[in-house]
Formats: C-alpha cells, sequence, structure tokens
C-alpha cells in the first residue's frame, strides 16, 4: 500500500467499501444525496464582480454547486482595517453583491482567508505582515532573494506567530467583518502548507511542542467563530503525519503537528486538499470524529476517486443505524481552484487561448458535478 494512515482508518476504508451492498438497509439515509456539493474559487477582481455574479446563477446552479467558498484574503477594502486592502480590493458593496447572487442561487457563501501561512508570495510580504511585522514568527528567516523554489525543507512562505498578544485583536475584527457582510454561518481559516510553525527563536514559541501550539490556535479560531454562530473549515494536512503516511511535507506535516488532531473540537469541518492521486485520508478523519469533505483540483481521476470514497462510506449508513453518524460525517466533496476567477469562467466555457492547467481545473470540476448529478438521479 503506498501511503500507511493507520490500521484503523484501512480497516474503516475496508468496512465502508465491502458492506456498502449489506441488507438491513436504512431507507431513510439518502447516500447519493451530498449535502455538501462545494467550490472554491478566487475573489475577482472588481471589473470581474458582475462576471462572477452572472456565472453564479447560470453556470453554477447548473452544475448543482450549493457550496462557495470565496478565497477572499485580503482582496477586500476592510473598513476595520483600510490600510490592509490589497491590489484590486473588491468593495463592501461588490461582496455584498457577489454575497446576493450567492442567495438568489440557494448557494452558501464562505469567506475565506489564510490565517497561519501564506502571508508571503515569494519574495513579497503580504499586506498583514507587512503592516504589523510584529506578527512574523520568524523575522531573520526569509525568502531567498533572488526567489527560488526549495524542497519540503526549505523557505516556502510566511506565518504568522499565533502566540503573539497582538494577534487576534487583529484578525478578529476583519474576520467579523467579512462575515458580517457575507451573511456567512461558516468561515474558512486555511492553515494549509505552515513550515514555519513554533520557530525555535521566536520567543514565544521556541521549544514549544508544535502540536499544542498549532491545536491552541485552531481552538481559538474555533471558539471565536462559535461565538459568531459559525462553523469553521480549514485544510486538512498540518493534522497528517508526512512520515507514517508516506505523504511527506505538502499534502500532510513532517514539522510535528499532526498530534493536534486529538487535542482540537470535532465540529471543525475539514478540508482533505489531496490532488495527485486520492489515499483514503477521509476516512481517517471521519473515525477520528470529524465530518471531512475530500477536496480535488485539477485532475479528473482524482476527484472521482474521492467521490467513491464519499459514497461507499455513505453507502454503508445503510447497514444499520449505528453506521449512519460515521457515514454522515462524509457530506460531500469540496473542488478548488487557485487561478483567476475570470480565466476559470473562461475554461469553463471553453474559450480560447485559456493555459492548460486552467482547462484541466475546469474539466475536472464539470466532470466531478456531472458525476453527481448522475448519481442523484439513481433510485
Amino acid at each position: 500500500m503506498k501511503y500507511l494512515i493507520g490500521r484503523a482508518a484501512v480497516c474503516m476504508l475496508l468496512l465502508l467499501v465491502s458492506t456498502a451492498t449489506m441488507a438491513q438497509h436504512n431507507k431513510d439515509f439518502k447516500w447519493n444525496v451530498l449535502p455538501v456539493k462545494g467550490l472554491l474559487l478566487s475573489v475577482p477582481k472588481s471589473q470581474d464582480v458582475p462576471l462572477l455574479c452572472r456565472f453564479i446563477k447560470e453556470a453554477l446552479v447548473a452544475e448543482g454547486v450549493n457550496t462557495l467558498a470565496l478565497r477572499i484574503e485580503y482582496v477586500y477594502k476592510f473598513k476595520s482595517d483600510p490600510e490592509l486592502a490589497d491590489n484590486n480590493a473588491i468593495s463592501e458593496k461588490e461582496l455584498k453583491q457577489i454575497a446576493k447572487a450567492c442567495k438568489e442561487a440557494g448557494i452558501r457563501l464562505i469567506p475565506t482567508m489564510n490565517l497561519l501561512a501564506h502571508q508571503s508570495e515569494q519574495t513579497e510580504m503580504l499586506p498583514l505582515l507587512k503592516k504589523y511585522p510584529q506578527l512574523d514568527e520568524s523575522p531573520d528567516f526569509n525568502p531567498p532573494v533572488p526567489w527560488k523554489d526549495g524542497g519540503m525543507f526549505d523557505f516556502y512562505s510566511k506565518s504568522i506567530c499565533p502566540l503573539h498578544p497582538d494577534l487576534f485583536k487583529i484578525i478578529f475584527p476583519l474576520m467579523d467583518e467579512l462575515i458580517d457582510v457575507c451573511g456567512a454561518d461558516a468561515f474558512h481559516v486555511g492553515l494549509d502548507e505552515a513550515w514555519i510553525l513554533g520557530y525555535d527563536k521566536c520567543p514565544r514559541c521556541g521549544g514549544r511542542d508544535k502540536a499544542e501550539i498549532l491545536a491552541g490556535y485552531i481552538t481559538a479560531l474555533h471558539n471565536h467563530l462559535k461565538e459568531k454562530k459559525c462553523r469553521m473549515w480549514m485544510w486538512s494536512d498540518r493534522l497528517i503525519d508526512g512520515k507514517e503516511t508516506n505523504l511527506l511535507g505538502w499534502q500532510a506535516s513532517m514539522n510535528n503537528t499532526a498530534r493536534a488532531i486529538d487535542l482540537i473540537p470535532k465540529d471543525i469541518m475539514i478540508c482533505d486538499w489531496k490532488y495527485e492521486d486520492a489515499p483514503p485520508t477521509p476516512a481517517y478523519f471521519a473515525i477520528k470524529g470529524f465530518n471531512v469533505l475530500p477536496s480535488a483540483c485539477a485532475k479528473e481521476e482524482v476527484a472521482l476517486a474521492q467521490l467513491e470514497q464519499v459514497y461507499a462510506a455513505r453507502k454503508n449508513a445503510a447497514r444499520a443505524d449505528f453506521s449512519l453518524t460515521l457515514s454522515e460525517r462524509m457530506p460531500g466533496v469540496f473542488e478548488t481552484m487557485w487561478v483567476n476567477t475570470r480565466e476559470f469562467i473562461d475554461a469553463y466555457y471553453n474559450r480560447p487561448g485559456v493555459r492548460k492547467g486552467v482547462q484541466d481545473n475546469a474539466d475536472t470540476f464539470k466532470a466531478l458535478f456531472k458525476e453527481i448529478r448522475r448519481n442523484e438521479q439513481l433510485n
């Protein structure tokens, strides 16, 4: 087996597959109807807001999308902290237009920010650390100039110090503003690919257990969102042991954060991104007590394999009442996209001049949702 995800998770996956067609059917549970049919898009440029609104009402409704996570980051004119607005930031009025389009289309809108790593882009600091350099977890560890892509143990991106005393009074108002403007009942906090965490030279984090640092930070974000009546969504990779699973440092953690999975609230939605193939990690999160959304990108075969895992888990709910809870922990899928939204829309409509990777992303999205619609038509 290529991936070692622990004996319990392997056994769970085999159970889900092997018992999917057994008797004692629970007829009230519709395995083929997914509560979450999600898509991640980047916030558009200001001039493309009307384009996205039309795309939401026309294409996303036709495809069956019922959840849209919008990667806003700092491409928004925050009233709570105006200096954090990045280039091409959209206004409150424009974000409300997107929220209105989603509401009219019956699509749940989830604002998204990176609230740990990804505070730099190659050699450029992004707005949060530009304005608040005191939040930098590693002031002396910076991107190479000129930039060069490194391996999994080289510099990748800057991170926030999760223990800095100023952090929450800075980021909570940003989160609250996006929640209020979007009318959101969930918020995606990112937390992926945090290679700089518990930095040895950080006066607050150095020498401390990295899993406990991460778990404390996750819990603080979760508790604040719970007060806002918002469910927390986050990426999965920091909660998976990259050595034990052989998933290594991108899709999992090589810096000793994985034990945080046992230290955080169970009502967090885990977005389990796997882009190269489909290891059975969703089952791992399910047996740990989390709801989990397998998350593909630009490989159709990966997206469809992940969908099969979801259906296998949900079919198992038909066996008997005891399995229903576990099966409900895989409520759907979450297709992701990391390019300009206009590019993605052009690719969706097969317009000329689109880059291959973007076209692959759009084609994967269409193939995945076509298969979901086909299954929803089954008796």
